[in-house]
C-alpha cells in the first residue's frame, strides 16, 4: 500500500499543471462525544475541468472521539490528518461521480495512553474514496460518499436525500456511519444546503442525533462551506 501511495504522489507531481478553476471546502461539526473539522480543495489537472476528467485533491482535517477500553475506562483520541489524492470525475444532466486514490498522513494522540492501540502516533496510509449523485425524479436527488483508510481499517460514509427548492437551495435527511475497529458512530439528521453567501459561496447547516458505540444518544450540529474559485 505504501508503494501505491508513492506511485500516486509521483503521478500527481508529473501531471501537476496550472489549473483553470477549483473549489474550496471547509466544515466543522460537534456532538457530545465527537468533534471534527476539515479544510480542502479540489482542482482539475491540465486538459480537464471540474466534473469532467482528472483532478487533484488536498485535504486537512481534525477529529476527536472517545472509545471504551474497558467498562471502567474511556480513551479520548484526537487525530490530525493531511491527504493528497488523484481523482477522476464525470458528470451528466442526471448526476455525477468522483473516484480518488491517494495518501494520508495521520497523527493520533490518546489520553490516557493506550499502548494496545495500533493507530497511536503518526503513520502514512493509502486512502480510497468514492462520491456520486443521481436524480431520482424531478426535484429529488440522492448522493453519497464513502471513504476507507486502508492501514487503519477506518471508514466514513454518508447518504443524503435531496429535495431541490430552486435557486440551488435543497433540504433533506442525511445518514452517516463512521469508525474503525475501536469505535463506531452513527448519525441521522436533516440539513439545509445551498444557502448563498455572496455570488459564489454557499453554506450547508445540519442538525440531528448521534450515537457513539456505548455512549448515550446525543445531538450533533454542523456547518459546511463551499466556494468555487
Amino acid at each position: 500500500m505504501n508503494r501505491m501511495c508513492i506511485a500516486v504522489l509521483a503521478c500527481m507531481a508529473a501531471l501537476q499543471a496550472r489549473a483553470q478553476d477549483g473549489v474550496a471546502l471547509a466544515g466543522i461539526e460537534g456532538s457530545n462525544a465527537t468533534h471534527s473539522a476539515y479544510l480542502g480543495t479540489v482542482r482539475p489537472l491540465a486538459g480537464s475541468g471540474l466534473g469532467k476528467g482528472w483532478v487533484q485533491r488536498y485535504w486537512l482535517d481534525y477529529t476527536r472521539y472517545r472509545y471504551e477500553k474497558t467498562p471502567v475506562q474511556d480513551i479520548d483520541a484526537s487525530v490530525v490528518g493531511a491527504e493528497v489524492a488523484l481523482g477522476y470525475q464525470d458528470s451528466s444532466e442526471s448526476g455525477w461521480w468522483s473516484a480518488y486514490v491517494g495518501g494520508r498522513y495521520g497523527n493520533t494522540r490518546l489520553s490516557p495512553d493506550d499502548p494496545a492501540n495500533e493507530d497511536r502516533g503518526g503513520d502514512f496510509s493509502a486512502k480510497l474514496q468514492f462520491e456520486g449523485e443521481t436524480a431520482l425524479s424531478p426535484g429529488w436527488r440522492i448522493n453519497g460518499i464513502v471513504s476507507h483508510v486502508v492501514a487503519h481499517s477506518s471508514y466514513w460514509a454518508r447518504v443524503r436525500l435531496e429535495h431541490w427548492l430552486g435557486d440551488g437551495l435543497r433540504v433533506g435527511p442525511e445518514f452517516v456511519a463512521q469508525g474503525d475497529p475501536l469505535y463506531h458512530l452513527h448519525k441521522i439528521g436533516v440539513y439545509v444546503g445551498g444557502i448563498r453567501l455572496g455570488e459564489a459561496a454557499a453554506l450547508t447547516v445540519k442538525l440531528g442525533a448521534s450515537k457513539l458505540s456505548a455512549e448515550r444518544t446525543g445531538a450533533y450540529a454542523g456547518v459546511e462551506w463551499y466556494m468555487p474559485y
